[in-house]
C-alpha cells in the first residue's frame, strides 16, 4: 500500500496549495490506492522525518519500503504505474514528460511568485507594483500563451480544443 505523508494543518493561505495535492491527484488519476499519514506541526523536523525527506518537506510516498520525496518525482514514479498518466509510446511519454518539467520549472515559479505577493504582503504598496512586473513572466508574455493549452499535442489527444 502506498502511504502520503502530508500536514494535518496548514494555514488558510495555504489549503489547496501543498504540494501533496498533485500527488494526491496523480494517485487518483491512476486509480491506485493510497493511505494517508499526517504529520503534526513540527512533526517534519525530526531527526526521524529528516532521515525520509532531508529538506523536512512533504510530500513523501512510501511504498514497499521505497520512500521519494519531492513532487515532480512522486508524480513521475506513479506515472510509471499508469498509462493514463505517463503513456508507454516513445513520443506521447516524451511529450507528457515535458509538460510535467514545465509545470515544474516555467510556470509553478511565476504562480509562487505571485501567491507569495498575495498572502503575504498583499497590502503593501510595493507588493502592488512588483505584482505588476511578473505579468511579463514566460506564461503570459507569449503571444497567444492561453491558446497554447488547447494546441498542445499532449491535449488534443484527448480533449477537444475550446470553441473559439
Amino acid at each position: 500500500m502506498i502511504t502520503v505523508t502530508a500536514f494535518r494543518w496548514v494555514p488558510p493561505f495555504a489549503q489547496g496549495q501543498v504540494r501533496d495535492l498533485r500527488v494526491r491527484w496523480a494517485l487518483e488519476e491512476a486509480g491506485l490506492k493510497y493511505e494517508t499519514r499526517l504529520l503534526e506541526q513540527g512533526d517534519q523536523n525530526t531527526p526521524e522525518y529528516r532521515a525520509l525527506q532531508p529538506f523536512g518537506q512533504v510530500p513523501i510516498i512510501e511504498e514497499d519500503g521505497q520512500v521519494l520525496f519531492e513532487s515532480g518525482a512522486i508524480v513521475l514514479h506513479i506515472g510509471e504505474k499508469s498509462e493514463a498518466l505517463l503513456p508507454k509510446d516513445g513520443p506521447a511519454r516524451a511529450r507528457a514528460t515535458q509538460w510535467l518539467i514545465a509545470a515544474l520549472n516555467s510556470i509553478e515559479p511565476h504562480v509562487q511568485n505571485f501567491a507569495i505577493l498575495d498572502a503575504f504582503y498583499g497590502d503593501q504598496e510595493w507588493a502592488k507594483l512588483r505584482r505588476r512586473g511578473p505579468r511579463r513572466s514566460p506564461c503570459n508574455s507569449w503571444p497567444g500563451w492561453p491558446s497554447i493549452w488547447a494546441r498542445s499535442p499532449i491535449w488534443t489527444e484527448t480533449v477537444s480544443p475550446p470553441a473559439t
